[in-house]
């Protein structure tokens, strides 16, 4: 089949982590034969050719799906509002523009890509993925209910990587049974095989002498850095070896958690965003891998990380939060 693909986030690069998993998604429907055409956002107009993949970017602010995330950009309101409507249009309307040409339209986060589709091709086939942000974006929106039963009811074939994230969608269309289907995202499992303990001779390159504590994700308030921190001071023993924290990415909390790390006297190493071969190396060189996210005081927590599910590919051992109920799905599922 030749499937058209809508996305917010689609890799830039090779290693890029953004929009990695639905990178691995189109790894797959290639390796199966297919042809895909993805529509994604970027800094500027532009298609590239590569076999079977088109990857058309639609220019879009770059706060909105490659800074800190759409999510968090959005809850300050403003301008980013106009822009990100912007971007809904546009993809809609290159949606429309090529449906004819596409036997299938797959789409990952249900706003803005899945109503994109939606509005483009309302008669053609339609796969939609929900990731988190996007039912959580549903969940608080005036509109959102009515965006929900819109896509539970339009023939929408509706994915969604945890149970969790179902169930809320669910209520929110306020269906009498069950909206669509579970299906977590594949791991590449060349790139994340098992390790059979701590690499050694990745822990010298890495510069690692000390017991480890890795995390991995965006430094925003969701993903709990700050309180991984304040774990970590606890857990401190008196005359032990003292461990040391690396977090893998970058974002506005930077600065904060610098300042706090130091107030706490917990060794931290940021590292800023890696290729995602790194994040591997990492974690197969570490002792621990925490992924702490938080449910915020709106009630927005995550759906189903794709770092815990990659750590735990690996075999390091993981320590999620209790309160998100779809982390411990999504790894116990593996």
């Amino acid at each position: 089949m030749r499937i058209g693909l809508l996305t917010t986030s689609f890799p830039r690069h090779p290693g890029d982590y953004a929009g990695s998993f639905v990178g691995d998604r189109v790894e797959g429907l290639l390796a199966a034969g297919h042809a895909v055409d993805v529509l994604a956002a970027g800094d500027r107009a532009d298609t590239r050719v590569d076999g079977g993949l088109t990857v058309t970017r639609l220019p879009a602010d770059r706060r909105l799906f490659y800074g800190e995330g759409a999510p968090e950009a959005l809850e300050r309101g403003g301008a980013l509002w106009l822009a990100a409507a912007e971007f809904s249009t546009a993809l809609a309307v290159a949606a429309r523009a090529r449906a004819h040409r596409w036997d299938l339209l797959e789409s990952h986060w249900l706003v803005p890509s899945a109503l994109a589709a939606s509005a483009a091709a309302a008669g053609s086939e339609r796969r939609a993925y929900a990731h988190s942000g996007d039912v959580a974006l549903l969940e608080r929106i005036p509109f959102g209910r009515s965006v929900a039963r819109r896509l539970a009811c339009d023939g929408t074939d509706l994915r969604f990587v945890s149970p969790d994230l179902q169930a809320r969608f669910t209520r929110l269309a306020g269906t009498s049974t069950a909206a669509g289907t579970v299906e977590a995202l594949e791991v590449p499992r060349a790139l994340f095989a098992l390790r059979r303990g701590p690499d050694l001779e990745l822990r010298r390159r890495l510069g690692l002498t000390v017991p480890t504590v890795l995390a991995v994700g965006r430094l925003v308030p969701i993903k709990g850095h700050a309180t991984l921190l304040h774990a970590c001071a606890r857990a401190r023993s008196p005359g032990a070896r003292w461990r040391e924290v690396v977090i893998l990415g970058d974002g506005p909390e930077r600065s904060r958690l610098i300042q706090l790390a130091a107030t706490l006297e917990v060794p931290l190493r940021l590292t800023g965003a890696v290729p995602r071969a790194s994040v591997a190396d990492w974690m197969r060189a570490a002792d621990l891998f925490v992924h702490p996210s938080l449910r915020l005081a709106n009630g927005r927590s995550e759906g189903a990380p794709i770092a815990a599910r990659e750590a735990h590919a690996i075999g390091i051992p993981v320590v999620a939060t209790s309160d998100v109920s779809a982390l411990a799905e999504a790894i116990g599922a593996l």
